[in-house]
């Protein structure tokens, strides 16, 4: 996947933070600003933890702006981030959580814990096997302010930052949840927006086009049942009935947006040479169906395949 892990993007600003020089010495600062500096050093120094954040909180309080806001800034998220690092290690999405929600009270446009939070809750509960939604509110809230902050110009320092790919996954954190939430237009709407953020991306395209044909067989299988209800003297008979046929129509609808999925997923997967086992059972469901849509007639389904291959092949 071309998007960046976030837990090393963590694990980097936490090295730069905790590579700073040991102590900043106060010089030419005010009197105040002085005597809150000395005040967090010598707790520091003491190795008085407590004091020395109450400290640093103090400074930054009455000098946001001072010659130490930086430094103290850095010092003060370094254990924060150290304590985000442990939480990802342990697999601790609640502790993950808290803890961002702790350092984004400090530094609320952190793209860094924003993404972080959302892509690990989709590694470690979404996309788990078995799946967990617990903290579904959670994934859609901190993806959506990484889109807002990415779309707002952010990137996330020290490695290089593929706009495009975060957003594709940002998108499909928020379409598993309202398929989850039994949503299936919305879910639909998102997985597309998902694609379309990143249409090279053979991964996220992939898992999107299966997930899309998991939506849409839900509707034809149900739309299978209705016109299957009917005795096979009425679906044989010719003309046949204005009920048959309606029911025969709304088949054929919900026929077409699976084949679309499963013939993308297929043709992109051939063009790219990939899943070859899961391709060749996609292409079997996508053969019954193209044959039920086309009354048993599938001369254009291999057509359609190498359409569709030759638009997800690579661009010299």
């Amino acid at each position: 996947m071309k998007s960046f892990h976030s837990f090393r993007r963590v694990a980097l600003i936490l090295a730069v933070c905790l590579a700073a020089t040991p102590f900043a010495r106060a010089q030419e600062a005010g009197a105040d600003e002085t005597v809150l500096y000395q005040t967090w050093f010598g707790a520091n120094s003491q190795g008085m933890k407590d004091k020395a954040i109450e400290s640093a909180q103090a400074y930054l309080e009455k000098f946001p702006k001072g010659q130490y806001a930086a430094y103290l800034k850095n010092w003060l998220i370094g254990p924060k981030l150290q304590a985000f690092n442990a939480a990802l290690q342990a697999k601790n999405t609640v502790e993950m959580i808290k803890v961002g929600r702790d350092i984004l009270k400090q530094d609320p446009e952190n793209l860094s814990i924003h993404y972080s939070i959302a892509y690990n809750l989709r590694r470690l509960e979404l996309a788990a096997s078995p799946a967990s939604f617990a903290h579904a509110k959670e994934a859609v809230e901190f993806s959506d302010s990484s889109i807002k902050l990415i779309e707002a110009g952010k990137v996330i320092e020290g490695g290089k930052f593929n706009k495009e790919a975060s957003l594709a996954l940002l998108y499909q954190i928020q379409a598993l949840v309202a398929a989850d939430a039994k949503n299936p237009s919305e879910a639909i709407a998102l997985y597309t927006k998902s694609s379309a953020a990143d249409p090279g991306n053979v991964g996220i395209v992939a898992y999107n086009l299966l997930a899309l044909a998991s939506l849409h067989k839900a509707p034809y299988d149900a739309a299978v049942g209705v016109y299957m209800a009917f005795p096979e003297a009425d679906r044989q008979a010719a003309p046949p009935s204005p009920e048959v046929k309606a029911a025969l129509d709304a088949l054929y609808e919900k026929a077409d947006p699976l084949i679309d999925a499963w013939g993308r997923f297929v043709g992109l997967t051939r063009a790219r040479n990939v899943a070859a086992e899961t391709r060749e059972q996609v292409l079997g469901s996508l053969k019954t169906v193209y044959g039920t849509r086309y009354a048993g007639d599938q001369s254009g389904l291999e057509p359609l395949l190498q359409k569709l291959q030759a638009d997800y092949a690579p661009k010299p």
